[in-house]
């Protein structure tokens, strides 16, 4: 056969060269024939790296592939435009027999092909990618809420987990003995059992999520543009992977505070710490009572607002150490109260790395 006008596609469905790929059969005619054509390197590497794919793949269940969709695809690779019909069972090793080898193979290869063009950035981590590294660790299970509301599922430490519509959330049969892992996909609020012997983890995406004991809510679409993560109670520590490691690198990571949140940008890959869209109290009174302050400083107003949010209030104090103020504290949104004050004294504030900055050159 002459192989000289042979493209990658043309690779692919030859006997020849798929086992000498994979067996390495007829080893000095290829690597005379690459020796004799350099130009065609980069069709034959391709062609190996498909052909490798799929040997890889072999004997498992890839929910990747649309089958319909590969067969689409099919006509794309096959040149000699002969009428090939979607297999109906389900396809069995491609490699093992004669007779069947290319009617599955082709679908493989296809389907290979095509997540070879559309993968996801290389620093990129999937929910698949995730599952594939602690399944080797345990046994583990995985809910799916496919319905309208949140689905509610405790774990067997006492966790309970809000469960947003389309989102998964895979965990062990049963925790490790100095860790609890789970790894969700979507969207979810976990009010987690305290037990400092016995961190909690929530892997999603790139993002890594660390408490031993509170509540927060955990934002990770799977091909969302961003995961974010939101804390109403507690500490949460987060940090990012750039690859599949079920590790620790919590050194390079955030601390976050109630009505703080973290948002790790899946592009760019920046992780930043901000204040949640609505900050609300930290410290619940029932009744909820207002507070209200007759002619003092404002430093008191401050630390008050510090106390019920949760959140740092950063200014000049020799600027602001003449100014009195009379208002009221309460319960309702942080940021119209603050800008309520700031007007009063002839301030402004602004938000940097979740804490408050007033920015003043003294009381008028």
């Amino acid at each position: 056969m002459n192989y000289d006008n042979f493209q990658r596609n043309d690779f692919l469905h030859n006997d020849s060269f798929v086992r000498w790929v994979l067996f390495q059969e007829e080893d000095p005619f290829w690597q005379a024939f690459m020796k004799k054509h350099p130009a065609k390197a980069d069709e034959i590497t391709q062609a190996q790296q498909l052909i490798l794919a799929v040997q890889k793949a072999e004997g498992q269940i890839t929910p990747a592939l649309n089958q319909k969709g590969v067969w689409t695809n099919i006509a794309a690779i096959i040149s000699e435009g002969e009428e090939i019909k979607a297999p109906t069972g389900l396809v069995r090793r491609f490699w093992q027999t004669t007779g069947f080898r290319w009617a599955a193979g082709l679908v493989l290869l296809a389907g290979a092909a095509w997540l070879w063009t559309t993968k996801q950035p290389d620093h990129q981590v999937s929910y698949q990618d995730l599952i594939a590294v602690v399944e080797e660790k345990s046994p583990r299970q995985e809910v799916t809420n496919n319905g309208q509301t949140t689905k509610k599922i405790r774990l067997e430490d006492g966790t309970m987990v809000h469960l947003e519509k389309g989102s998964r959330l895979s965990f062990p049969v049963h925790f490790e003995t100095k860790r609890r892992e789970v790894v969700l996909s979507g969207e979810a609020f976990f009010d987690v059992a305290e037990n400092p012997a016995k961190p909690f983890y929530v892997y999603a995406n790139e993002l890594i999520t660390k408490v031993l004991g509170t509540s927060f809510r955990v934002s990770a679409v799977e091909n969302g543009k961003q995961v974010t993560v939101k804390v109403k109670t507690g500490r949460v520590s987060v940090f990012k992977q750039n690859r599949v490691d079920i590790a620790d690198p919590e050194t390079k990571g955030l601390l976050l505070l109630p009505n703080q949140q973290a948002v790790f940008n899946r592009t760019n890959e920046l992780l930043n710490r901000s204040l949640v869209e609505v900050p609300i109290p930290i410290i619940m009174q029932k009744p909820l009572i207002k507070r209200q302050f007759d002619e003092v400083k404002v430093a008191e107003v401050f630390e008050e607002l510090e106390k019920l949010f949760g959140v740092e209030i950063r200014y000049n104090e020799d600027a602001l150490s003449d100014c009195i103020l009379t208002t009221t504290i309460s319960d309702d949104s942080l940021y119209d109260q603050l800008e309520v004050i700031c007007k009063t004294i002839g301030a402004a504030y602004k938000e940097i790395d979740a804490q408050i900055i007033i920015e003043s050159k003294g009381c008028r």
